[in-house]
């Protein structure tokens, strides 16, 4: 089990929004929240702060649990992987 790891959801970005900034259009809700510094993208799912022990979400995929699993499980595999000192540049 985790310990210490703050897992919290963020307003999903506007479809409007992610429009004037990517191109790409998605239905609201869109499922993609934005990336501070350091993501090497500008918007996704969910990402993480190892540094902070922190992931966040998309608020909208609580209501889809099989993709919502798939999400936590690969934020926590990323804090793993970080605490054990893998590089996750790749990831």
């Amino acid at each position: 089990m985790p310990h210490q790891l703050l897992v919290s959801p963020e307003a999903d970005v506007s479809s409007r929004t992610l429009f004037a900034a990517t191109g790409t259009y998605r239905a609201d809700p869109t499922g993609m929240i934005e990336c501070p510094e350091p993501c090497n993208v500008r918007y996704a799912a969910a990402y993480s702060w190892y540094q902070r022990h922190t992931a966040r979400y998309a608020g909208s995929w609580e209501i889809q649990e099989d993709n919502f699993s798939l999400i936590l499980e690969y934020e926590f595999e990323n804090h793993i992987l970080a605490a054990l000192g893998y590089s996750l540049k790749w990831r």
